[in-house]
């Protein structure tokens, strides 16, 4: 009987089929048809809305970066989208400056309200742009209020330069001071007969002391307190100068701190209001009502007239407008140098070096600025690059570096041949010095009774993490990083006009902060990113100029994406695991991506302070 039904099954699988072919059809049409209703609208030119009347909102919740990583940073549902990891959203120092600058004269904007629950630590040089930025837009006179629950130490320095700083009653202000802690893996290599080899210059040069050592060295402790107890002081100052309060009410001893807490009764957020850290404490409704006295009240969250940093960003003109004068060209190179086509975010050797090759070749930019925020990375990469900034630079165009948080190791090898260098007295760079990292895993393989064994043609055969790495090739190794040592030495001797011995001596992989590198020879100026570019029109002997920064265009398909997507949803990452997420990134993403082809680094990823 099971022939009888066979025409039956047959069929019932054949429509099916057919249905199921429709039913995808359909859908892939009424697909394609809403993308062309979206892009024909997209087309026609809007009006830009109005800025309403009332506060801008500074939620800064996120990470503050001189450069995002993503062509999407500014929308964070389509950056988790097409990106691999789950970051904290980025913060462009340079957007929330500009709206700033333009706030302070937009009769629409009446104040600015910081709402910092959400930002990320930050190191103590782009938080001190931001201050300035802020104290400038006070200058205009409208009212900066800062409202919290609670204010870490990043988010404090930025809240103690607003006009009124409130704190709710349940809340606190965390100060702790800077610190410098690591994890050291000697003992638990070898309980897991895992086999480092070391190679290094330096006796500063502290990037692999986690895998030979148990704890920090004299030599590291050394220099890590130095720079940690400068940028500690200059905190501290900024704080006090910005409350007009003493030092001690921010960074007492432990006698100071029990004796005020136990004044207050143990209540965190009383303790702050009683050494003047916060002006009021209130909860979140009498913040609301004290913020729509000048900027107007709302019957929409959070209940004050206001508009957010990126709305207002929207409505404003382009940073950047061609209006045919000469110009300085603008590139920022941050992130770990790695080798190759890296993409915004991090430096790539070829693709940074294509940038300025571009701005080598265009005849109407007449100097240029790079700006670098890295700890450096491949020795092969930054080598790479310095190459392209000699040919800058013989073309008879001046360059300038300023110097963000960090330049450092790498960041320095591409900076030192500048014709002047600026940089932040919070800025951390030298760490003059060079590092090779190999592992092998065949002690842990026996263990497991995993074994391996063949033969090659000559001494140099069988390289592999599964066997032990020979003497003779540990000595070739070292002598080839002693070597990139040497010319790290003489590159930075004569960009610097500075002996060998000179550099040595300041070398070793000593980091120093902006205050000492320009004690010590290593920059130039103090200074910020605009007075790097007021240099380089001096040095191109230019009275009007424009800046035009040189980056890398988005592709058509990152720009379409950005278009249909740019009113996307929320983060598909919760806020509450975005310190965990950031902290484990951070600490892996090194040791995950250095790639450098002969195996050397110039880095110090641990030049930071929290």
């Amino acid at each position: 009987m099971s022939f009888l039904f066979r025409p039956i099954k047959w069929l019932l699988r054949t429509a099916w089929r057919l249905l199921n072919f429709t039913r995808i059809l359909l859908i892939n049409l009424a697909f394609v048809l809403v993308l062309v209703l979206v892009i024909l609208a997209l087309q026609q030119e809007k009006p830009t809305p109005p800025v309403p009347e009332g506060a801008l909102v500074l939620d800064l919740a996120g990470q503050l970066v001189e450069q995002a990583s993503s062509p999407f940073a500014d929308n964070q549902w389509l950056s988790d989208l097409m990106s691999n990891d789950s970051r904290p959203r980025e913060l462009v120092l340079e957007d929330i400056r500009y709206a700033l600058a333009k706030a302070k004269t937009d009769e629409a904007i009446k104040g600015v309200v910081l709402q910092l629950s959400d930002l990320q630590p930050s190191s103590l040089e782009k938080l001190q742009q931001l201050t300035a930025a802020l104290d400038d837009f006070r200058q205009g006179g409208k009212p900066v209020v800062a409202m919290g629950d609670f204010y870490s130490q990043s988010q404090y320095l930025l809240a103690a330069h607003a006009d009124t700083v409130l704190l709710n009653p349940s809340g606190g202000v965390l100060i702790q001071g800077m610190e410098r802690y690591e994890l050291y893996f000697k003992e638990a290599l070898a309980k897991f007969n895992i086999t480092p080899y070391i190679f290094r210059t330096g006796r500063y040069k502290s990037f692999v002391e986690p895998y030979t050592r148990d704890d920090m060295s004299p030599e590291a402790r050394e220099a890590n307190g130095r720079w940690l107890s400068q940028l500690w002081q200059q905190y501290v100052a900024d704080v006090a100068k910005a409350r007009k309060i003493r030092p001690d009410a921010i960074s007492p001893d432990k006698g100071q701190l029990l004796a005020r807490f136990r004044a207050a009764q143990g209540n965190a957020a009383q303790y702050a209001l009683d050494q003047g850290l916060v002006d009021q404490l209130a909860s979140h409704t009498e913040m609301v009502q004290l913020v729509a006295q000048w900027a107007g009240a709302s019957q929409d969250e959070p209940g004050f007239k206001h508009t957010s940093l990126r709305d207002y960003l929207r409505t404003l003109p382009a940073r950047f407008a061609d209006t045919g004068q000469p110009k300085i060209g603008l590139i920022v190179a941050s992130g770990t140098i790695l080798n190759g086509e890296q993409p915004d975010g991090s430096i790539g050797g070829e693709s940074l070096s294509r940038l300025i090759r571009q701005a080598t070749k265009d005849k109407n930019i007449k100097a240029l600025v790079l700006r670098i925020d890295s700890p450096g990375g491949s020795a092969f990469a930054a080598n790479q690059i310095r190459t392209e900034l000699l040919a800058l630079k013989q073309a008879g165009k001046p360059l300038v570096v300023s110097m963000g948080s960090t330049a450092a190791s790498g960041g320095y090898w591409i900076a030192a041949n500048a014709d002047k260098i600026y940089a932040e007295p919070s800025t951390l760079t030298g760490s003059i010095g060079v590092f090779g990292m190999f592992a092998t895993f065949d002690q842990a393989l026996a263990k497991l009774g995993v074994h391996t064994d063949g033969l090659g043609t000559t001494d140099q055969s069988g390289l592999s993490p599964l066997r032990p790495l020979p003497e003779h090739i540990q000595q070739l190794v070292q002598m080839n990083v002693e070597n990139t040592y040497q010319r790290f030495i003489n590159l930075v001797a004569e960009g610097r006009g500075l002996t060998p011995d000179e550099v040595d001596q300041i070398a070793q992989g000593r980091v120093w902060s902006g205050v000492d590198a320009k004690a010590n020879g290593l920059v130039d100026e103090l200074g910020d990113l605009h007075a790097a570019v007021s240099s380089a029109a001096e040095l191109a002997e230019l009275s009007h100029y424009e800046l035009q920064p040189i980056q890398a265009p988005l592709s058509s398909k990152e720009r379409l994406l950005r278009q249909l997507f740019d009113e996307a949803a929320q983060s598909l990452v919760p806020q509450s695991l975005m310190p965990l997420v950031s902290q484990w990134w951070q600490s892996l993403a090194p040791l995950t991506q250095l790639n450098d082809p002969m195996g050397q680094y110039a880095l110090c990823e641990f030049c930071t302070a929290n």
